[in-house]
């Protein structure tokens, strides 16, 4: 896959039960995301399958070693999404830390940027849209994006202790973590289910 945009999902494994991926699922499908197959191995299986596969491993606190084979991690998928080539989507588990766990959907850097620090404003209103469709699931933590080779997301937990979210181009927190924020340099969208979804007020859009 060529360089791209993440946008993470952020959730506690304290909230984890025998059907995270059930509901993870229902929202996939509420959002307008269209599975399309899995990868490496598990092109031809279904995404009931796949996430039922997924469930198991997170039930299991499943963290792939270093060396092992990836055939034995957690299985990724492909979705189709209004005009764009491709988004792949994958679970991860302890991350962004420990006893939490995420779903990251990655978006080719090319069709969501027209140059560097410049975003494309139709793909960022496809963006908002599925990140406000999926932020619903009400065992999200935060919603967060950012570019390839990035330090990573911070935790809800460490934006409450004042750090920053990651927000390229964009981010969903709760009413109530925003209204702790220095909230100065963001736009803001009060969403549905008590989300604001912030992007940087001195973004460049073509």
């Amino acid at each position: 896959m060529p360089a791209y945009i993440s946008m993470t999902f952020e959730y506690s494994r304290l909230e984890l039960d025998y059907d995270n991926m059930k509901e993870l699922l229902a929202y996939i499908k509420h959002a307008g995301l269209e599975f399309k197959g899995g990868v490496n191995g598990s092109e031809n299986e279904t995404i009931e399958d796949i996430l039922e596969y997924n469930q198991k491993k997170l039930e299991e606190n499943f963290v792939l070693g270093s060396g092992e084979s990836r055939e034995n991690d957690y299985k990724q998928m492909l979705f189709s999404y209004d005009g764009f080539s491709e988004i792949r989507g994958y679970i991860s588990n302890n991350y962004p830390t420990d006893r939490e766990y995420s779903f990251t959907l990655l978006f080719p850097e090319e069709e969501v940027m027209a140059e560097r620090g410049v975003y494309k404003t139709e793909a960022i209103a496809k963006m908002k849209n599925i990140a406000s469709l999926m932020w619903i699931l009400p065992k999200t933590r935060t919603v967060q994006t950012e570019l390839e080779n990035s330090d990573g997301i911070p935790t809800e937990q460490e934006i409450k202790d004042g750090a920053a979210p990651s927000v390229c181009p964009l981010a969903i927190v709760s009413e109530k973590q925003f209204g702790h924020m220095d909230t100065e340099g963001y736009t803001d969208d009060h969403i549905y289910a008590g989300g604001v979804l912030i992007m940087n007020k001195d973004i460049k859009l073509v």
